[in-house]
């Protein structure tokens, strides 16, 4: 008996180890540089590619063979120019699936290192669209003396259009998915949001300046995942876009108007040790905490907070009412965890009747983001 206890023993390991392959948790996701990285508990053992491309997009298809995906663990928020969307989800049992859908083609696709795999999003080759007709083709040269007037008069046209040297800003829609924010008859602030932030996206893009969004359709972001990516875009500002509600049991049609917030930590609970705390959690390094909190931030983000609410005051005013809350300080975690001049604009109240029909509204939308991309452009002048 004693001597059938080592063979015993060993296939009872043998097992195990088996076992723990069939479970390849995966443990830890990162974007860096070109490069998607997903790391695990195990050794990989396989993974199927395949590609499919479809009207200018390449859908990158990668199987893991024994990947569990926690329900914790997620892609969808990263971003990289070239890549309309990143998506991972539990094929069956016995794969993993990861879905990366780019607008290039690479030519090294992906390597594995042990417990790590490594997807490389290099684009070297542009996806054509099939949508182009030969019509348009063979018209291109009958119209080239057209284009050349044409390219006359849009240069007359465009010469007052500001490039500020391509600034990069980063726009917030505040809330999101099952977040909806603030309620006013029956709309959310997570709507309205989002539709001021594109109209702002459209207007700055129009001056010239280059653009992110840290949502783009109606998705829950935690306040953490917004300020990291508005850091990793290295944007010269961010804008977080908001609307208000009145305190409950308060008169609703008291509560109205317009009230940009700039950083302030005074009597702050966010700031411990030197550290940025969150949801009883320390963040980011000490160094990291200088960078957010320095003399510098502070004052561009109040001078920021400033020239916006001027200038929204200004536009919006030349046709509608609009009630001046001023310019106020907190310590919102989006104005705190940002490297770079932030503000949170609160464009009004869902809850005052009188306001709300405004902020629904496209023409009152417009004018007030064309006041906002007026008050950048005066930041930056």
């Amino acid at each position: 008996m004693l001597k059938k206890l080592p063979i015993i023993l060993l296939f009872f390991l043998f097992n195990q180890s088996l076992f723990a392959q069939v479970n390849n948790y995966l443990r830890d996701t990162s974007l860096k540089n070109n490069k998607l990285i997903l790391t695990f508990k195990y050794n990989i053992d396989n993974v199927k590619p395949m590609a499919i491309e479809s009207s200018g997009v390449v859908k990158y298809i990668y199987d893991i063979k024994n990947g569990v995906l926690p329900k914790t663990k997620k892609i969808s928020h990263f971003r990289h120019r070239g890549v309309k969307a990143f998506r991972m989800g539990q094929y069956n049992k016995d794969y993993m699936r990861v879905v990366i859908e780019s607008y290039s083609k690479s030519k090294k696709n992906y390597s594995i290192v042990g417990k790590i795999l490594t997807i490389y999003l290099n684009t070297t080759t542009v996806v054509q669209q099939k949508s182009s007709s030969s019509k348009v083709i063979k018209s291109k040269k009958r119209s080239n003396k057209k284009q050349v007037i044409k390219n006359r008069y849009s240069k007359k046209k465009n010469s007052g259009k500001k490039h500020h040297g391509r600034k990069t800003i980063v726009i917030d829609p505040g809330h999101g998915g099952r977040d909806v924010g603030a309620i006013g008859k029956g709309i959310y602030e997570k709507a309205i949001t989002l539709q001021i932030s594109k109209r702002l996206r459209k207007e700055l893009q129009k001056r010239g300046y280059k653009v992110f969004m840290t949502r783009t359709y109606d998705k829950y972001l935690s306040l953490k995942e917004r300020t990291e990516y508005a850091n990793a875009r290295n944007g010269h500002m961010f804008i977080s876009i908001h609307a208000n509600a009145a305190p409950k049991g308060k008169p609703k049609q008291k509560y109205e108007g317009v009230e940009v917030f700039h950083l302030s930590l005074h009597n702050s609970d966010r700031k411990r040790k030197r550290r940025a705390y969150y949801k009883g959690k320390y963040y980011y390094s000490v160094s990291a905490y200088k960078r957010m909190t320095s003399s510098w931030k502070m004052a561009t983000s109040r001078k920021l907070a400033r020239t916006i609410r001027t200038k929204v005051l200004s536009k919006v005013r030349r046709r509608y009412t609009l009630v001046d809350k001023g310019v106020r300080r907190s310590d919102f975690w989006v104005l705190l965890a940002s490297t770079m001049p932030a503000v949170l604009i609160e464009t009004g109240y869902l809850t005052h009747n009188k306001e709300l029909r405004k902020l629904r509204s496209k023409r009152y939308q417009e004018r007030f983001s064309e006041g906002i991309a007026d008050g950048i452009d005066a930041y930056f002048k």
